[in-house]
């Protein structure tokens, strides 16, 4: 391991619960720069042991040249070249990793780790040789595994997938080689949002604010199933970082059969929000943030992704913080202009009717998106499903719900988009029995009970219940409306 000069203790970002990153940190400033690789190597050890990874120092595996570590995980085996140098790590150092690799069996795969990073040329070179795949650590990666060891499997095995399968080089810090958008295209949503004119929206401006809610077009009974118990919750904190990595995630999932045409979403800011059905309408509502922003009197510095969508005879929610676009006039960085913005505590939390016999799309997803850490089946605590009746308050639409009858050509209004006047500004609800998580949400979202042509619209609608449900992140409620 190379000498290095001291590294800036701002450099490290520490979570106080973390003691290996406390260590790191101290590394950071230590005087002399050769103890501080053996200490480094020795950090790195520990971690994959934390990990439950079999840990060899300085093996002779790669003999007659010498490696780092040699780690082992089940089945699979890794090499480690650890780097921390005032300079990236450059095509030099890959070429000493290949080396060593040609003198272990074919199954065995390389780890470089370097805290200062890596120059583009090597990363490059690693994206084009995957037939021998060589794995990339960064700073920010060692910090995460310093913070939660238990997430080195899933990292590891995620790095690889995306490596092997797609050709890219996937960085703690966000960089991702050859990442370009997917071209297929995913599900089309089957039912339209109507403005008051009649004209059919992509999504549309709502009031609202930041809520712990989603709305939904019907509520999954999980319990509504033959036998005895409750249904089950899985949560799944994903590694996503930027917009394009919540786009990847939203094809992963559609590739994996785990989409509708049906999904639900609200893009959330301080008093304001968007809402649309269909993976593609919030794509477009992402892509188009800057213009949705830039009439806000005072835009938040970060808005709130709440999404809801059905699969494996149950549902799902996915959640996630996205920073604001830039104001006119700010500075931006390459990733802002390239239209990227930082994603940030992005959850996966599935409601199931059981635990699953055959949990391979499960497994996939937690591959293919950097799943990292363990995902546990934890049975749920009540009836998975609440309804409360509501006495037929008069509502007036702001947008309607359509879809098209395919036999007849009709079509038919289905739902309702109403503004909320029944919670007084996180205040006790004016109605009786109204959910709490619907406090300021600003807007509804109605199901009808029964629908009519939209050239036969009724005299008035009114509501007659809420269902809902609750994942570990969100409340999934549809409110049923009449006429």
């Amino acid at each position: 391991m190379s000498d290095i000069p001291p590294m800036p203790c701002g450099d490290v970002f520490l979570a106080p619960e973390s003691g290996l990153a406390d260590t790191y940190s101290r590394l950071s400033s230590a005087d002399n720069p050769h103890q501080r690789g053996k200490d480094f190597e020795k950090l790195l050890r520990r971690a994959f042991e934390l990990a439950h990874f079999i840990v060899e120092l300085d093996p002779g595996m790669a003999l007659p040249r010498q490696t780092d570590l040699a780690v082992r995980y089940g089945e699979r085996q890794y090499l480690l070249e650890c780097k921390w140098q005032q300079a990236k790590a450059d095509i030099d150092v890959l070429g000493t990793v290949h080396d060593r690799l040609r003198r272990v069996s074919s199954h065995v795969v390389g780890v470089i780790v370097s805290v200062s990073g890596f120059t583009t040329t090597l990363i490059d070179e690693v994206g084009r040789e995957r037939s021998r795949p060589v794995l990339l650590m960064d700073h920010a990666d060692v910090l995460a595994v310093l913070r939660d060891p238990a997430s080195l499997p899933g990292l590891l095995q995620s790095k690889q997938e995306r490596l092997v399968t797609h050709g890219r080089v996937h960085l703690g810090g966000g960089a991702v080689q050859g990442l370009r958008r997917p071209a297929r295209e995913l599900p089309a949503s089957d039912l339209m949002l109507c403005g008051r004119d009649g004209d059919a929206l992509p999504y549309m401006f709502v009031p609202g604010g930041f809520t712990s809610a989603v709305f939904a077009i019907s509520v999954t009974d999980v319990d509504w199933s033959f036998g005895r118990g409750r249904g089950v919750c899985l949560d799944m904190p994903v590694q996503a970082r930027s917009t394009e990595d919540l786009v990847g995630l939203l094809h992963t999932l559609d590739e994996l059969g785990l989409t509708s045409h049906r999904p639900t979403w609200a893009l959330q800011q301080l008093g304001s929000s968007w809402f649309g059905i269909g993976a593609p309408a919030l794509i477009e509502a992402l892509d188009e943030a800057p213009q949705r922003t830039a009439a806000l009197d005072e835009p938040h510095h970060s808005e709130q992704l709440v999404y809801c969508d059905t699969a494996l005879d149950g549902l799902y929610t996915l959640t996630a913080s996205i920073s604001a676009p830039p104001l006119p006039g700010e500075v931006s960085s390459e990733d802002e202009q390239a239209g990227r913005r930082a994603v940030s505590q992005c959850r996966l939390s599935f409601q199931l009717p059981g635990t699953p016999l055959d949990t391979t799309a499960l497994q996939h997803l937690r591959e293919r998106f950097g799943v990292t850490t363990n995902a546990y089946f934890r049975p749920l605590e009540a009836t998975a499903v609440r309804v409360t009746w509501l006495d037929q308050q008069p509502v007036e639409p702001l947008a309607t719900v359509v879809e098209l009858d395919p036999i007849t050509g009709t079509k038919f209004v289905v739902g309702l988009v109403i503004r909320d006047h029944y919670s007084a500004n996180g205040d006790h609800a004016v109605l009786t029995g109204w959910p709490l998580e619907l406090q300021d949400s600003g807007f509804l979202v109605c199901t009808l009970a029964h629908h009519h042509p939209v050239d036969q619209p009724p005299e008035r609608y009114w509501l007659e219940a809420i269902h809902s449900t609750s994942t570990s992140d969100l409340t999934v409620t549809t409110i049923q409306a009449n006429w």
